[in-house]
Formats: C-alpha cells, structure tokens, sequence
C-alpha cells in the first residue's frame, strides 16, 4: 500500500481514495501490479466499513454490524488476499475454516471473517448462544480437538 501512495504522492495512503486509484490506475499498474492495487482498495473501504461499524454498534443495529463483518471479510480474502498463501496451496487452513464457518452459520444471525496476522491469523465469528457447542463441535471435527476458542464480550467496550 506504501509503494501504491508513493506513485499517488504520499507515504501512506491514508487520505486518498478510491477515486485516486482509478484516476491513476495505468501508471499503478505498471509501477506496483495489481494484487497492490486491490489492497489498497481494501485499506480505503476498510476504514468506512469501521466507520459504520461504529454507528451500528452505537445505534444497537446488530444486522448492520455484522453486514460490515462479513463484508469486511470478503474484502480481506478477495482483495488483501490475506487468508492464504501462494507458497503452499495445498493448505488453506483459513479458507477451509471460512468454508466450514459459513456452512455451519448459513441462514443464522451470525458473521465471520478472517481476524490477526492474516496467513497466520484466526478466524473470529460471531456466533448466536444457542449454537455455540454445535458450531465448537463442528470446527473441532475439522481442526482437531480445542482449535476452537469460546470468548465472552464485556458489555462496555
């Protein structure tokens, strides 16, 4: 994202935005690629989806944070592209424990996304009460026995 502000004029990139990457994508292209370019599109998306993530917490609107959750999480994995690693393709822990998450939570008042160090990173879900002990079940089964972590959130952040 660094070398994507340098080609925009900058040494971050916060305070550009989506429109100065488009504007300047030919010479983004050539100077830094495009996997670069999609994670600078994820950094300027990611900090107005926390942004409205904030209101939603604020206002009590559980959907809507967790819509910012899970759209978050698409980002990360489609566009960071921090849930795998190229080096070893055969494995992708993260992915499969997105997959898995997402089946087991389908239809459900839940959200997931990737969370931490990326390809070496968790995955954190949020998860309705009354499915919690079948959702540990279910990702123990895959990952083995205690891989899955129950926390508790405080009421005041």
């Amino acid at each position: 994202m660094k070398s994507v502000a340098a080609v925009l004029g900058g040494e971050v990139l916060r305070g550009f935005t989506a429109d100065d990457v488009i504007a300047n994508i030919a010479k983004l292209r050539a100077t830094c690629g495009d996997r670069a370019i999609m994670r600078a599109f994820h950094f300027l998306a990611e900090n107005d989806r926390v942004d409205a993530q904030c209101d939603a917490l604020r206002s009590n609107d559980l959907d809507a944070f967790f819509a910012g959750v899970l759209a978050s999480g698409r980002s990360s994995f489609m566009w960071l592209q921090n849930v795998y690693t190229v080096k070893n393709v055969a494995e992708q822990v993260l992915s499969l424990a997105l997959c898995v998450t997402e089946k087991l939570l389908a239809g459900t008042k839940a959200a997931w996304r990737v969370h931490g160090g990326g390809f070496a990173g968790t995955i954190q879900a949020f998860v309705p009460a009354e499915l919690v002990n079948e959702y540990v079940a279910g990702m123990d089964k895959v990952f083995g026995e205690g891989s899955c972590a129950v926390l508790s959130i405080r009421q005041d952040g």
